[in-house]
């Protein structure tokens, strides 16, 4: 039964639920195209580079004023220097440089235009991302879990790859970068702390500010990564300053940016304390059972006949997993688990009425009939 529970537990944290790890961060601004990729910071640990280059681009970023770097510790796009393989050293050595000139370096853990990665599978990014953590964490600002990920990861598997780095440890803001157009691809980003919004090239203001407006309201900071192509240009920071002036929630851009200033940005500790709870009692089945769902993830692309409800109670502990399917378009029926081992079987109104009356105190959903 225990092991069961787990599995029951897991599948819905991976699918449904989404919490942030305390910590607080100022305004992130950084640039990360200069000549498009002539200087950007995105090769900053490829071997491919060299320290004359990394001084010349640590040199452009200082004189931006930005406060971040974006680095790729994973990428074979050939527009960039190739990373692949954590040299602990090396890297330290490089994400050092960067701290001591003032600038908080920012892991985008593997890139678009990669298909020599991604045929290895999710379990093999699992495994080269826990290795960039064991490098690095203590020397990075934040995380970004992959670039343009709905070009090659499903939004499952991007769960997987964030819970996989709360199970590991990872204590700071992780984000998730898309494609142009966010509408559609909301589920990518319900497990992610920050929304790294690229509006696209080329766009108007009106454009820009309706791609911004959208991300906002899906409830999550959000940094405006990818609005040009060469960051130092005038009409780059031009756009920069348009965005944090227009929108004061959001917490910062990442194509260049003049004078003004983005919102500063924090996670609750109180969302930390839940999760560390969770993760401490049950370690051991998500262990097995991300596995497993890592396998699931990238092997099928099945849309699950059935809908899945988590609820939790932070004062005494107590949880309830739902399992619900339709029996007909009024009717629904399934069975519930709780962190006593309780299975109870039910039939019930619609997906609304069912989901709407958690108790915070009992764990007991209370519109059940």
């Amino acid at each position: 039964m225990k092991f069961v529970l787990g599995f029951l537990v897991a599948c819905v944290i991976l699918i449904s639920n989404n919490y942030n790890v305390g910590t607080a961060i100022a305004d992130f601004k950084s640039t990360f195209l200069i000549g498009t990729a002539d200087y950007s910071t995105l090769s900053w640990l490829s071997d491919d580079q060299s320290p004359a280059w990394r001084d010349k681009v640590l040199a452009q970023i200082q004189g931006n004023g930005d406060t971040h770097a974006d680095l790729m510790a994973r990428s074979y796009d050939g527009m960039f220097g190739k990373v692949d393989g954590v040299n602990r050293a090396s890297w330290r050595a490089r994400y050092q440089k960067l701290l001591d000139g003032g600038i908080a370096p920012v892991t985008w853990l593997i890139s678009d235009d990669s298909p020599q990665v991604y045929k290895q599978g999710l379990a093999n990014q699992i495994e080269y991302q826990n290795k960039v953590v064991d490098a690095v964490d203590d020397l990075t600002s934040h995380y970004v879990v992959c670039l343009e990920c709905d070009e090659y990861y499903s939004a499952n598997e991007v769960s997987v790859l964030i819970q996989n780095l709360r199970r590991k440890g990872v204590n700071k803001p992780i984000g998730v970068h898309l494609t142009p157009g966010m509408s559609g691809k909301e589920a990518y980003v319900k497990d992610a702390d920050i929304i790294y919004l690229q509006t696209g090239f080329d766009k108007t203001d009106d454009q820009i500010r309706q791609s911004v407006a959208y991300a906002i309201s899906l409830g999550k900071p959000v940094v405006v990564s990818e609005y040009h192509k060469d960051g130092t240009s005038a009409e780059a920071r031009r756009i920069g300053d348009l965005i944090c002036n227009e929108f004061p929630t959001v917490v910062g851009t990442g194509n260049g940016r003049g004078s003004s200033t983005c919102a500063s940005y924090a996670m609750p500790e109180e969302e930390q304390s839940k999760w560390e709870k969770f993760h401490g009692k049950y370690d051991d089945e998500l262990a097995v059972i991300m596995l497993a769902m890592i396998t699931f993830s990238a092997a099928t692309l099945i849309t699950l006949p059935f809908q899945m409800q988590y609820n939790y109670a932070n004062e005494n502990g107590a949880y309830e997993v739902l399992f619900a399917a339709p029996i007909n378009e009024s009717t629904d029926g399934g069975f519930t688990i709780n962190e006593s081992g309780r299975v109870m079987g039910f039939i019930s109104g619609t997906f609304d009425k069912l989901f709407g009356g958690f108790d915070g105190d009992t764990g007991r959903n209370s519109d059940r009939r």
